[in-house]
């Protein structure tokens, strides 16, 4: 998981590492092509140009105003943000983390239907699994095993110029590979500044959110 949790207001590790990041955006882009695959959180996009910058791209970072390249690179979901379990809006839709079954907290991202979701989306990399197999692990990490295991061989049969493994966040601009944990409250929160912008699931903190609301 993540090490960049940090309490909303209390200061931010210097150096800010996500300064050179795509600004995360409070609201989703419009997509590069009309029917799309909806997705719960970064890296989990099943096409090129599918995240939630949309046709247009990042609005900063190392490939300003053009689209992610490739399935699996998205900066975050495309989905309707929603902060608690069965609030998703349809397949696909769920994170999980803090309440839900084993079951459903083994699959984030994988829900069959509306309400089935099992916690917030996006995931942030600070979200542990607090039920089932994952439990006390990181939801997005699970999040993005359970997309290559499942998704990622349909997707190369329709595209077999897709690698084998799924492709770093963002692609190769980024050497540090700072998105490996998925995407940290400190990036979604604008540097700490902007808790508004944070939807997550979790009592008091726990499952590295905030309230659930």
């Amino acid at each position: 998981m993540s090490d960049d949790s940090t309490t909303p207001g209390a200061p931010v590790p210097k150096p800010y590492k996500y300064q050179q990041a795509p600004i995360w955006p409070t609201t989703i882009g419009k997509p590069l092509q009309p029917v799309q695959p909806l997705h719960a959180c970064m890296g989990l996009n099943s096409c090129k140009g599918q995240d939630r910058y949309g046709a247009a791209g990042p609005n900063g970072g190392p490939r300003p105003g053009q689209p992610n390249e490739c399935a699996g690179q998205g900066y975050c979901s495309n989905t309707p943000d929603h902060t608690c379990h069965v609030q998703n809006q349809c397949k696909d839709q769920g994170g999980c983390g803090l309440y839900g079954t084993a079951e459903e907290m083994d699959n984030p991202g994988r829900n069959d239907c509306a309400s089935l979701g099992s916690c917030a989306t996006p995931i942030n990399a600070e979200r542990f699994s607090t039920n089932g197999p994952n439990q006390g692990k990181s939801v997005w990490a699970r999040a993005r095993q359970v997309f290559h295991q499942q998704e990622w061989p349909k997707l190369r049969e329709q595209n077999p110029n897709l690698p084998a493994e799924l492709p770093r966040v963002g692609g190769d601009a980024y050497k540090e590979d700072i998105f490996k944990d998925g995407p940290a409250y400190l990036w979604v929160s604008n540097d700490n500044e902007a808790r508004s912008n944070m939807t997550a699931c979790g009592a008091g903190g726990m499952s590295g959110a905030g309230g659930c609301g």
